[in-house]
């Protein structure tokens, strides 16, 4: 199997793989049918087209658009039509892990409120924190604890919390001295009480005997019946009676309660002196502990007297959050490719990568083959008067390693510059962006060919176009071959699928889960 048909094969196998992932990538999966829904969001921040949709947790579908509309992000979605959407659904904007990467989470609803048709509007929508805001109000509870700890500071330097203390131990105190003062005097009371109504009760009886008398006495005095006499007469008697009905369930009541604080008193005695007990060890108890967190002592004592442990813990907040938030920033695209040189006759295919953890610069990884392989070793053989060159030439994986910087931006075109690895070799190169589709490179390679066995004496200049199709993964390239060597002029042809950011988040979030 010659080099040129593993060449083939390899080329093949990208083409491939690249028809797979352009039907993915197209948005909708063969044979299957789905039902378009419309949200609405005041923000969706990192969310973009082919976005995943889950339905209770479920891959379900992918976001379809993101547009404007009346103020409002309108986002349409693509749902699977065998999973049922009713109008009472809700959906939600939510990160997937410390990514940051963002997806629509669906609670479908209730089937009793109906289900929604092809292009409803789910009415209840909510947006979930980014990982960066919940790093920013971690940062803030940070900052709030600093005030506290700053409150308790002041607190203690004042004397604030101090004196609360012995307050409290003087009102434990005080409370003690009472009962133990008063114990005497408020059972003579409660004696004097229970006397009284025994005595009540013995001679109201016979009181209100007397006054029934009076009463019959005045009656027959007052044969003339003159109308204010009765009148009083009358009064006596109701009041005698009412007397005589009510004043001994009076009594009782009043004897009852004498004899109930009596008890309640001499039974609680003891659980009133433990309870005044308790209140002076806790007051005692929080004395020492605030005298330990004045003196600095413990991990409180440390955090209310030592600034440096709030910073600490601050400062490490905001370092924790910093790498997470240079990955959710960085852009991660794949290249497909295959290109032809005529001059040199060099036959390429690969796969490569590029980073960019900011506007300013990226990183660009790549494999790749050539079919021309390169010189691994060469040998004379002298045998008598003739001479034989052995060459040997490897044919494995190259590498593409470079780094590249923005150095001038004019409204949209922007000049970049590479430096690196290119084929294995050290390369240099120019990169000229007049659209975001539409690029012209230079690329300065193979300083060490002139080395190798029948290889050309200068390094290797190719320049040319690339451009990249509208909404569509496929690009281009053509341009000027090996320019510095007129014995392998020529040009070169090319084409490869370019993923973006977006589309490796969805191809990932379309793999098949464990």
């Amino acid at each position: 199997m010659n080099t040129a048909f593993k060449v083939g094969l390899f080329v093949i196998f990208i083409s491939a793989l690249a028809g797979y992932l352009i039907i993915t990538f197209s948005g909708k999966e063969l044979g299957v049918k789905t039902n378009e829904y419309i949200l609405y969001f005041n923000a969706v921040e990192g969310l973009s087209p082919g976005a995943d949709v889950q339905v209770k947790g479920v891959k379900a579908g992918r976001v379809e658009k993101i547009d404007f509309e009346d103020n409002k992000v309108k986002v349409t979605i693509a749902v699977k039509s065998n999973i049922p959407v009713y109008k009472d659904a809700r959906a939600y904007v939510r990160t997937l892990g410390l990514m940051g990467d963002k997806y629509i989470y669906i609670d479908p609803g209730h089937p009793s409120a109906g289900k929604l048709s092809d292009k409803g509007v789910i009415r209840h929508t909510k947006v979930y924190a980014t990982t960066e805001e919940v790093f920013s109000s971690a940062e803030d509870v940070a900052r709030k604890i600093g005030k506290l700890v700053d409150s308790l500071n002041e607190a203690l330097g004042e004397g604030n919390l101090k004196e609360m203390i012995h307050n409290i131990k003087l009102l434990a105190k005080h409370a003690d001295q009472l009962v133990m003062e008063n114990r005497e005097n408020i059972k003579k009371s409660i004696d004097n009480i229970t006397q009284i109504t025994e005595s009540l009760k013995k001679e109201l009886p016979s009181l209100i005997n007397k006054i029934d008398k009076v009463a019959e006495n005045l009656e027959a005095i007052t044969g003339e019946n003159r109308e204010d006499i009765r009148e009083l007469i009358k009064n006596l008697k109701e009041t005698s009676i009412a007397l005589r009905e009510k004043t001994p369930k009076v009594l009782d009541e009043i004897g009852e309660a004498a004899k109930l604080i009596k008890g309640t008193v001499g039974e609680n005695r003891e659980d009133v002196k433990i309870a005044i007990k308790k209140i002076k060890d806790a007051s005692e108890k929080l004395d020492r502990i605030l005298s330990k967190i004045d003196e600095g002592r413990g991990t409180l004592g440390k955090l209310v007297n030592d600034d440096s442990l709030y910073d600490n813990a601050n400062s490490g907040i905001k370092e924790f959050a910093k790498p997470f938030s240079v990955i959710n920033r960085t852009k991660l695209d794949i290249l497909l490719y295959g290109e032809k040189h005529t001059g040199n006759e060099d036959e390429k295919a690969g796969i490569a990568g590029m980073l960019s953890p900011g506007k300013n610069s990226y990183i660009y990884v790549g494999l790749l083959t050539n079919s021309n392989g390169t010189v691994s070793r060469q040998e004379d053989i002298t045998s008598g008067s003739s001479t034989t060159r052995i060459v040997k030439r490897d044919y494995g994986i190259l590498f593409d390693v470079q780094y590249a910087h923005r150095i001038l931006k004019i409204w949209e075109k922007s000049l970049w510059i590479r430096g690196g690895l290119k084929d294995s070799s050290g390369d240099i190169g120019l990169d000229l962006y007049m659209t975001d589709n539409l690029v012209i490179k230079a690329d300065l390679y193979n300083f060490d060919r002139k080395y190798g066995y029948n290889e050309p004496d200068n390094p290797q200049l190719d320049v040319g176009l690339t451009y990249k199709l509208n909404n569509n993964p496929f690009f281009v390239k053509f341009g000027g071959s090996d320019l510095l060597n007129s014995d392998v002029i020529g040009f070169y042809v090319g084409a490869g699928f370019m993923f973006r950011d977006d589309d490796i988040k969805y191809l990932l979030g379309s793999a098949p889960k464990p």
